[in-house]
């Protein structure tokens, strides 16, 4: 369990689910040190559990964008939540996927 401190944000974010097509737009809810808490607000798919992503939020304040890979570990309607993964774990992970099926 995430333990980590959270703080409440309203940061605009874009999401790219690896394997699908497209990106989606989002609202950074919550952040910690280990994962957030969004909400998907357009797009044609909204990510389910177990999905990869790459999470690409601008902080127009501080004039930087970020690229996060993470996993999604639980979605229930538009909201998600997500843990923050090595982008190096990405390929990793994809690879154990597809030897699921």
């Amino acid at each position: 369990m995430d333990t980590a401190k959270r703080f409440q944000t309203k940061e605009k974010a874009h999401i790219e689910v690896y394997g699908h097509i497209g990106v989606l737009g989002a609202h950074l809810r919550n952040l910690s040190q280990t994962g957030a808490f969004l909400e998907v607000s357009d797009g044609d798919y909204v990510p389910q559990k177990g999905d990869l992503l790459n999470l690409t939020v601008t902080l127009d304040s501080l004039k930087k964008t970020y690229n996060i890979a993470a996993e999604v570990i639980w979605a229930s309607g538009m909201g998600l939540g997500i843990c923050f993964i090595n982008k190096d774990e990405v390929l990793e992970r994809m690879m154990a996927k597809a030897g699921a099926f």
